[in-house]
């Protein structure tokens, strides 16, 4: 791209300045960039080999957006989406961002934060996935509303709750300067214990077949569930009542990515502000790591056999990235 001399885009960014040469950091930085794309050839045609889906449909958005409550402002729903995508990226775990219509069956994760409207035939594709054995995460305002915006009757959440094994009976709108909390209960299957703090929306539950991993610290509302799960048929699906402040999302989603062996990036424990993703054709993965921060990191490999793909050295048992680096590491497919 060129920059033009003259109207709004006379000062624009361009690969070739009003100075007309190469010899400039734009230029040469693009160049590496060809440069490097060039040498990457053989990933052309891989897919992510994700197992993990996480639920952003564009009609609940909508939906939550347009809502008048419980929360006037500040519902959240991209940013929640977010918080839960995140803990993923920590770990290295490819995850799809599919809408709610997608075919499930080839994950053994599914997550669907504030699914707040249900389309017709939804709540049962969701609890076919679980019987069969899928582990199902559902949050706080899910299950509310149908295609045309009108409420379930019969009790929330709706398609969800024999999926889920609990009736929401009311929702709690917190004002931004109160503060509640969760404590786990003793010997929880997930192993969880730590309090965490919970703000803004917190879900009054009842079990119905579910069991509570954890309740809420105050309020009137205190030692009432606040985390579930329920074993239906092969699966499980768990509930997270409120919305909780970190570390919550790392930890929990930590203990289920190890529970059901979900495949990472790089078998190991990243440095912060770094990830790492996996590209495969069947017989041999690319992991792209990366490093989002201004400083210099050193991450651990997993004792697999590492290639550089630029530059085609073998990696051994590190690699340090410079700030906003990135290495494309090749080795044998992992998954048959």
């Amino acid at each position: 791209m060129e920059k033009k001399p003259g109207s709004s885009e006379k000062l624009h960014g361009a690969v070739v300045d009003h100075v007309g040469t190469e010899h400039t950091r734009v230029f040469q930085d693009v160049t590496d960039v060809g440069t490097a794309l060039e040498g990457m050839e053989a990933i052309v045609g891989t897919a992510v080999p994700a197992e993990v889906a996480i639920i952003f449909d564009w009609e609940n958005r909508w939906a939550v957006n347009d809502s008048q409550g419980p929360r006037n402002i500040g519902v959240k729903y991209e940013q929640t989406v977010e918080e839960h995508y995140e803990a993923f990226w920590k770990k290295g775990v490819a995850v799809d961002v599919i809408d709610m219509d997608a075919d499930l069956s080839k994950y053994k994760l599914l997550i669907a934060p504030m699914l707040y409207l249900v389309r017709e035939g939804v709540g049962e594709r969701i609890e076919k996935f679980v019987e069969q054995g899928g582990t199902f995460v559902a949050t706080y305002w899910s299950g509310i509303v149908n295609e045309n915006d009108l409420c379930f009757l019969g009790g929330f959440p709706g398609p969800l709750r024999k999926t889920l094994g609990i009736w929401s009976e009311e929702i709690d709108g917190l004002h931004d300067r109160d503060l509640n909390g969760i404590i786990p209960e003793k010997g929880n299957e997930l192993q969880l214990n730590t309090a965490y703090d919970a703000i803004e929306l917190c879900d009054l539950i009842h079990l119905e077949g579910a069991k509570s991993l954890a309740t809420y610290r105050s309020d009137f509302y205190a030692g009432r569930p606040a985390l579930t799960v329920n074993q239906l048929g092969s699966g499980k699906a768990y509930y997270v009542a409120t919305r909780l402040k970190a570390p919550f999302y790392d930890d929990f989603y930590a203990k289920l990515i190890a529970d059901l062996n979900i495949e990472r990036g790089l078998e190991t424990e990243l440095p912060g502000g770094t990830t790492a993703h996996t590209r495969t054709d069947g017989t041999a993965d690319y992991v792209f790591v990366q490093n989002y921060t201004p400083d210099e990191k050193l991450v651990e490999l997993d004792g697999q056999s590492y290639t550089d793909l630029l530059s085609g050295d073998a990696v051994e048992a590190s690699l340090s990235l410079k700030p906003y680096d990135i290495c494309v590491l090749r080795r044998p497919a992992a998954r048959k």
